[in-house]
């Protein structure tokens, strides 16, 4: 019988680690996002690709609009491998790792500059890493404003919510706190809330400003109220069995560069919101000022369910609640 000296073995098996992981860094993988075009999550994710493209040995190609499917098929694609990175909203990810449902909570906090200074801090670090065993590593919580209501009919204070039918995603948080606030709540997918408000199946939805104008949605609902009930950021995750091919030299830099990354998302949605604004105003809609105090007094049975039902995500709460 011929004996395999255990140096080839151990030659061999280095490599077959060395070849993984070229495979994974040297052909073009994907980055999918549902936004088109001209909304600022392509701009900046378009930006991440071209800076990891040419500063790693990694190669990215951005397909938005879609192109791959919504944010739920995609992320499943990222969790099996087949995909390297996409764009979804935190709510999402809290479907498929449960750290992120702390997320969700409305009137988490005092507005869209302490959303980024907590997220952006330690106890964010600690949630995006955690799906990790889940399939996927947060690299970035990018910033996707606050969500408001917007509808058919005005709303300038909590009672006049009482009774509509409003769209959400289909999150138990989101359903608990439209319920909370007098809501029917009606889950159904993104790209179907178009033809739902124009045809008299929801009476409202909600959604951040941008993804607001971007969709047209305010030709059929031309209300926007600036409650800022959720502030759940977009997370740019990567697949972990992609991950864990790359070289360690790799891996740093593309978490530098979704760190970059955050400061061209700032700038880019800043800029489409002030214009989006303007947009909309031009084109009859209107942006409803409100008193944010009255509707978040309204909404403590839901973080009451939430202790309840999630005692080990507590602590991750606490933490956020205290930064």
């Amino acid at each position: 019988m011929k004996i395999i000296k255990l140096s080839t073995l151990l030659s061999c098996a280095g490599l077959v680690l060395l070849s993984m992981s070229f495979n994974a860094s040297a052909r073009t993988q994907k980055l999918a996002h549902a936004m088109p075009l001209d909304h600022p999550v392509h701009k900046s994710l378009s930006w991440f690709a071209k800076e990891v493209t040419k500063r790693t040995s990694m190669r990215v190609k951005v397909y938005p609009n879609l192109t791959l499917g919504n944010e739920e098929s995609t992320l499943q694609m990222v969790q099996n491998g087949t995909l390297a990175f996409a764009k979804v909203g935190g709510g999402l990810a809290a479907s498929f790792s449960p750290e992120y449902k702390v997320l969700s909570l409305p009137y988490l906090y005092k507005d869209e500059a302490d959303s980024k200074r907590i997220l952006r801090g330690p106890v964010g670090q600690e949630i995006l890493q955690s799906s990790e065993k889940d399939g996927f590593i947060g690299l970035a919580f990018l910033s996707s404003g606050s969500r408001g209501f917007y509808t058919k009919t005005k709303i300038t204070k909590p009672e006049d919510l009482k009774g509509l039918k409003i769209r959400v995603q289909n999150s138990p948080i989101d359903i608990d706190t439209m319920k909370a606030l007098g809501v029917s709540p009606v889950p159904i997918s993104s790209g179907e809330v178009y033809s739902a408000l124009q045809q008299g199946v929801v009476d409202g939805a909600e959604n951040n400003i941008p993804t607001y104008f971007s969709t047209r949605q305010y030709e059929v609902a031309k209300y926007y109220t600036l409650d800022q009930h959720t502030m759940i950021p977009d997370l740019l995750v990567v697949s972990s069995e992609i991950w864990n091919g790359l070289s360690k030299e790799d891996q740093a830099t593309i978490r530098q560069i979704a760190k970059e990354t955050l400061a061209v998302q700032d700038k880019a949605w800043d800029e489409y919101s002030d214009y989006a604004k303007g947009e909309i105003t031009k084109n009859g809609g209107e942006i409803v000022n409100v008193d944010v105090a009255a509707f978040q007094g309204k909404v403590s049975s839901v973080y009451d369910k939430f202790k309840k039902d999630n005692p080990d995500l507590v602590q991750i709460l606490n933490e956020l609640q205290s930064y």
